[in-house]
């Protein structure tokens, strides 16, 4: 293996251990009490390392806001690519995407509560996750349009994407508040219910 490929794949797994460290940091201690040094002890290497790959604690906290958005639109269109054209699986994949242990990680999704909550940083959040929201709400929009017109009802899209979401995003808040008592599982029987209710007649023998 040539030398610089090497070093190549010694600095993505060091960043990797960083980003790693960080996630966890932040969800146990926050964004203004997570250090430099928390995070490179938590990653087994030197503070110095951390300082080499990230010239400061806000491009670190940057970067792993960067790596959970990139790594959740990934994983989003993988589950819907696997799906086909029949909206009935695109919606399941969805749901059983958004509470997939990869994407539904308490330690991750303290990290978007945090970003999302923290004043200095929603600039941030917001150039980094905006486009990505706005994907992801225009997939669900259209693929419910579909269930909404194949079901024969006279019912929003937007409005029903807009209750989908915020029930996705009250449950993954329900982990955060009550992670002893939380079940994947049940969060996302909680959204079948949901879907069923409003589509009976083509979730009936699906879910």
């Amino acid at each position: 293996m040539k030398r610089t490929n090497l070093r190549s794949i010694n600095k993505k797994n060091s960043n990797l251990k960083l980003i790693s460290s960080a996630i966890k940091n932040i969800s146990k201690k926050g964004i203004n009490e997570t250090t430099m040094h928390d995070v490179s002890h938590g990653a087994g290497l030197s503070q110095g390392i951390v300082n080499f790959h990230f010239k400061s604690k806000e491009l670190l906290l940057i970067e792993t806001l960067k790596f959970i958005s990139n790594e959740y639109l990934e994983s989003f269109q993988k589950s819907l690519s696997k799906s086909g054209s029949d909206p009935k699986k695109k919606i399941i994949s969805i749901i059983n995407n958004d509470f997939s242990n990869k994407i539904c990680s308490r330690d991750k999704i303290s990290v978007w509560f945090t970003f999302f909550s923290e004043l200095k940083f929603k600039p941030a959040y917001h150039q980094i996750c905006k486009k990505r929201d706005l994907y992801y709400q225009k997939i669900t929009q259209d693929i419910l349009r579909e269930l909404i017109k194949n079901e024969r009802i006279n019912i929003s899209e937007k409005k029903l994407s807009r209750g989908f979401q915020a029930l996705v995003m009250g449950l993954w808040l329900d982990q955060l508040e009550d992670p002893e008592t939380f079940s994947k599982k049940e969060a996302k029987d909680i959204c079948f219910s949901y879907i069923k209710r409003t589509f009976p007649k083509q979730f009936k023998k699906l879910l």
